[in-house]
């Protein structure tokens, strides 16, 4: 991803998105820079709480010099390329009390999002751009949609009995 095309920052923040609708996991994210000293941490912080990375520019118009390129990378890049463990960040989470469902859903706007309810109020349907995912609610929550918004790329459903 080049950090400096806002079109680049875009797709990929989609490509997390529908990554995570679709059930999969993304443990960090690389952008690439022709000076690794330029900091772009408006992007970075667009990909919260993943670790973000920079790589070095690779021309197309010559050979690599892997040397040279493996000792610019940052330490904080070396350590993420290193990462074996998976930190895992959950799309989904009930809470039993407020009877509510949390979407972690990155990468799509409000207009994007539409949400269904199946079988009774035990499930939910959420269509977000191309991708669908059906949400299976414990049965603490189980009930009929009450209210949904979409808050700093998270889409909370309240469930009322």
């Amino acid at each position: 991803m080049d950090p400096r095309r806002s079109i680049s920052v875009s797709s990929a923040l989609r490509y997390w998105g529908c990554t995570t609708q679709a059930g999969g996991q993304i443990c960090g994210a690389f952008g690439y820079t022709e000076d690794p000293s330029e900091m772009h941490q408006e992007v970075a912080q667009k990909f919260l709480p993943l670790s973000f990375s920079f790589l070095p520019f690779l021309s197309n118009d010559s050979s690599a010099d892997w040397g040279r390129t493996l000792s610019s990378l940052s330490q904080s890049t070396q350590d993420q390329l290193r990462n074996t463990s998976t930190r895992v960040y959950t799309s989904v989470s009930f809470d039993s009390d407020r009877k509510s469902v949390t979407l972690f859903m990155p990468g799509f706007d409000k207009s994007e999002i539409k949400l269904y309810q199946y079988r009774g109020g035990s499930e939910l349907l959420i269509e977000a751009g191309d991708q669908r995912r059906i949400i299976k609610l414990p049965p603490a929550i189980q009930g009929k949609v009450g209210a949904a918004k979409f808050v700093d790329r998270n889409l909370i459903v309240s469930i009322r009995s």
